[in-house]
Parts: C-alpha cells; structure tokens; sequence
C-alpha cells in the first residue's frame, strides 16, 4: 500500500504517462482491483504488424524508488509467460528486467546506487520509466522474447 505522498505524487504524474502512451498507441490501466501504485501500461510498437505488450508497474514508493517491472500476456494475468516478454537487451524473460529504472535492477546491482545508472526521482520518474520501455521495445522492432 502507497503512503500518501506517493498516492498523490503518482496521481499528478499519471496524465503525462497516459498522454505519451496514447500518441504511441498504447494505453495506461489502473483497475479497481488492482492495489495503489499498480499499473498496466499497454504498449504498441511502431514495427509494421507488431503486437502489443504490457508491463505490470508496481510502485511501492514514489517517486523516490524504481517500480518493478515484468510483462504479461495480457492486463491482469501474470509474469511468468516468456511469450508477453520483449526480446530487448537486459530483459530476462520471464524473471526481471536489469535495467536502472526498475526495481530488479537496482536490487540486482548495488553498484547503481550512485553514479550515471542511480534512480532518479526528479522530474515524472513514471514518464520516465514508461519512455525508456517504449524505446526499448522499439529498438527490437517489437520482437517477442519466446
């Protein structure tokens, strides 16, 4: 459960991440079932013919610690399908992402507790998070991990 700075933190900072992926054609989904801080961001590649992905964020604090972040084959199922996975570098099908921005990584690497690859929480760190999964994503021509 969020405190409440990170509730409404991460309220002010939704609309952007919402704005940014609907001009990608994707979406951001926050169900009434799903517990504060957990979002399905639903990503659209801009290959020809590909097909969407989504990545479970979970913010257990914000804006001041990465979400984590794994992929599912659909909103509400879970992680553990490599198939809703991306092929992206650092994205290890279907057990964590190693990557600054996410939770996993940081964990994985406390190395990147300072320097270049340290969270950085100033700014729309979900903006953030949500542009550097498009981008990855889209580096691979939205190719599937399996």
């Amino acid at each position: 459960m969020l405190d409440i700075e990170s509730t409404i933190t991460l309220a002010r900072d939704v609309p952007p991440v919402e704005e940014f992926l609907s001009s990608t054609g994707g979406r951001l989904v926050h169900r009434a079932e799903d517990p504060t801080g957990l979002y399905w961001a639903v990503i659209q590649p801009t290959a020809p013919g590909s097909t969407q992905f989504v990545a479970r964020i979970f913010w257990t604090v914000y804006p001041h610690r990465p979400p984590s972040l794994l992929f599912a084959p659909a909103i509400g199922q879970p992680t553990s399908d490599a198939r809703g996975w991306p092929a992206a570098s650092g994205y290890r099908a279907p057990n964590d992402i190693c990557k600054p921005f996410t939770a996993e990584g940081q964990a994985l690497h406390v190395e990147w507790a300072t320097g270049p690859h340290a969270w950085r929480n100033t700014g729309n760190p979900f903006l953030f998070v949500v542009e550097n999964l498009v981008e990855d994503i889209n580096r691979v021509g939205g190719a599937r991990a399996a």
